[in-house]
């Protein structure tokens, strides 16, 4: 998913789209200059998260987002929640506390939800040293 897709679901979000679907670029301009350095702060921590529990050979080095039409390092699903709410909430933090504060508990919902380690699968342990623990 691009970088692209999820400001426009972010402005969609916090009433800065116009009645016919667009965007105004006059008054979206201040965050479209800040949402690719927020958006690479949020992806960083939940590529973060998600590489405490992968082995070393499967972690993501996340890579920072320079213009929104790149796309993003995680998948779809965390992008279309995790990431428009992170970027709501930081980008309306000096205009709307409240609203923002809203969204930034979702976030932390979401974020609880999605980056909960999955289950280790149970192995058998051989034991090489025939230790039976006589006392």
């Amino acid at each position: 998913m691009k970088a692209e897709d999820i400001f426009i679901m972010t402005m969609a979000m916090i009433d800065e789209m116009n009645d016919n679907g667009t965007l105004d670029a006059n008054t979206t301009l201040e965050y479209r200059s800040k949402a690719p350095h927020i958006l690479t702060m949020l992806q960083n921590e939940i590529i973060g998260i998600e590489n405490r529990y992968r082995a070393f050979e499967e972690y993501i080095f996340p890579v920072p987002i320079e213009d929104l039409n790149q796309i993003v390092q995680i998948d779809d699903i965390k992008a279309n929640t995790l990431l428009t709410n992170g970027l709501a909430a930081h980008l309306l933090i000096h205009e709307n506390t409240t609203l923002a504060g809203f969204f930034q508990q979702r976030y932390e919902e979401l974020k609880g939800t999605f980056l909960k380690p999955t289950p280790a699968e149970i192995q058998k342990r051989e034991d090489v040293y025939d230790s039976k623990l006589n006392y």
